[in-house]
């Protein structure tokens, strides 16, 4: 049988958004790793990296003031972006940006962090490409629904954003509050680009009113806000052990944990809230969508990493914080925000895309 040029363009159209949502969960991964490693000031400037496309990989071919460059250069974009936030009513959040001197500690070259920071912004440019050619071949939904192109063009403006937002959370030394914002307009990326994949899955037939789906649309929202708030929760423990990692120079890491305050303790509780929820959520889809291959498979992923991050969030807590189950940690909440929005897109969606000549979508 014969491939059709609008098949052809659905399969590409497909692949890409696959490929860019894939890339979304490794940029945050390997912005893990850089955060884990200590590599945030791996590539002090932004595009270039020691104003080179391809990073040195030793120290004694840059010139012997470079720190104060840097220093210098960091320092004016703070500047500015304190100019920006004054007027909007952060006045003393642009006072400590202004007057933190540990904002503008330069760290010596190691060429193994200035390269794992320059692989993350190398994962970060393949997103950037692959979510724009994803843009590009949306517009074959333009005549029936050009909803899904304008949810593509948000994501890509909220992906700049978040590239800006990052250069931002490196220029201000990780301050407080940068990293929560930015893990949270990450949710919004991976929410946008699953919104896209359920709209735009092949054949219109959908999920049948059955007697608890009300219920199991409201269970899975309220299931994601209390997860986003978990992880906001978890942001501000993380806050606390770069704090601490930083006072004790990256050692002593069987200290860290009962160095940690109140929120590690409500943070560490309400896993239990969580685990207990989605342990429920599970049962009722076993019970009433099992024959929904679906919705059993997406939920199937979903107590997978679920489990997963309890399990990392033991060796955190109770093996001196190990450094591979770090960016594990973080990448497997996203996942799990990830696979709670498919089933929320799931549970409300009333049509989707076909896959042959008839190409229409979900209102």
């Amino acid at each position: 049988m014969a491939i059709t040029p609008v098949r052809s363009r659905y399969r590409l159209f497909r692949l890409l958004l696959k490929m860019s949502l894939a890339l979304t969960f490794l940029v945050i991964l390997a912005g893990s790793v850089v955060r884990t490693t200590g590599s945030g000031m791996g590539c002090p400037d932004w595009p270039k990296c020691f104003g080179q496309w391809i990073p040195p990989t030793d120290g004694s071919v840059l010139p012997a003031d470079y720190r104060e460059h840097y220093i210098g250069v960091r320092r004016q974009k703070n500047d500015r972006l304190a100019d920006r936030l004054a007027p909007m009513g952060f006045s003393e959040l642009a006072e400590r940006i202004r007057n933190d001197h540990s904002i503008y500690e330069e760290t010596d070259f190691v060429w193994q962090r200035t390269w794992t920071e320059y692989v993350n912004r190398l994962c970060g440019a393949l997103l950037g490409l692959s979510l724009l050619a994803t843009f590009v071949t949306s517009f074959m939904f333009w005549q029936k629904s050009r909803r899904v192109v304008w949810i593509l063009l948000g994501v890509i403006i909220l992906t700049v954003f978040q590239g800006w937002l990052g250069s931002v959370v490196v220029s201000t030394n990780l301050l407080p509050g940068t990293i929560t914002v930015h893990m949270l307009f990450a949710f919004l990326i991976i929410a946008g680009l699953m919104q896209t994949y359920v709209k735009t899955s092949p054949g219109r037939r959908v999920m049948s009113s059955f007697a608890m789906k009300d219920t199991m649309r409201y269970a899975v929202g309220v299931l994601l806000v209390l997860t986003v708030v978990q992880v906001v929760l978890g942001t501000q423990v993380r806050q606390q052990v770069d704090l601490i990692a930083k006072e004790l120079d990256m050692a002593q890491r069987e200290l860290w944990i009962g160095r940690l305050g109140t929120v590690f303790l409500v943070h560490r509780s309400f896993s239990l809230l969580l685990l207990a929820g989605h342990l429920w959520l599970f049962y009722q889809v076993l019970r009433h969508l099992r024959h929904y291959f679906v919705v059993y498979r997406a939920t199937a992923w979903l107590m997978a990493f679920i489990l997963a991050e309890v399990v990392t969030g033991v060796l955190l807590a109770y093996l001196n914080m190990p450094r591979a189950a770090q960016p594990l940690h973080l990448l497997f909440s996203c996942m799990i925000v990830g696979a709670q929005s498919y089933l929320l897109f799931v549970f409300f969606s009333r049509r989707r895309i076909g896959s042959g000549s008839d190409v229409s979508v979900s209102s």
